[in-house]
């Protein structure tokens, strides 16, 4: 079993995507190539590879990744196809999705866990009604954006 060292160190490979505790996006991030996030983003991110989160990084958005590795702050849901790690430092608020799932002790996740790595993607439909009132479509809500009500941040707390 490799450990989460090993797979921090790993993450960053040449062509590798970067932003630094100094940047902030307010937007999404599209990518085809691994990366690291030691700032802040504001909106989802999606990449076909590896993702670092680290303790220094606050992500308020959905999280789309083959790997991720958490040490940071995560508001949103996360859906990776195959291995979350989730360190003591971490705090996840919102659903988890992976193939495999490594929770450390003291891992703080506010949300249910899944071993489902499709996307739901729900797109709001208004329902369509006959001339007798019936229901034909069901309405799916689209994904509520991540909340941003700051004293949520500062109440963390632990199952362990």
């Amino acid at each position: 079993m490799r450990s989460a060292r090993h797979f921090f160190r790993n993450i960053i490979v040449p062509g590798a995507f970067r932003i630094p505790k100094e940047v902030s996006v307010n937007g999404s991030i599209d990518a085809t190539i691994s990366g690291r996030i030691d700032g802040n983003v504001k909106g989802n991110v999606k990449t076909t590879g590896k993702l670092v989160v680290s303790e220094t990084a606050s992500i308020r958005g959905h999280i789309y990744a083959s790997d991720l590795v958490v040490h940071g702050k995560v508001y949103g849901d996360v859906y990776i196809s195959n291995k979350a790690h989730i360190s003591n430092q971490a705090f996840v608020k919102g659903d988890v999705n992976a193939i495999v799932l490594e929770l450390e002790e003291g891992a703080v996740v506010e949300g249910a866990i899944r071993k489902n790595v499709q996307p739901v993607l729900k797109t709001e439909t208004p329902p369509v009604a006959d001339h007798h009132h019936q229901v034909v479509g069901e309405a799916i809500p689209a994904p509520a954006a991540p909340a941003a009500n700051e004293e949520e941040e500062e109440q963390t707390t632990s199952w362990f």
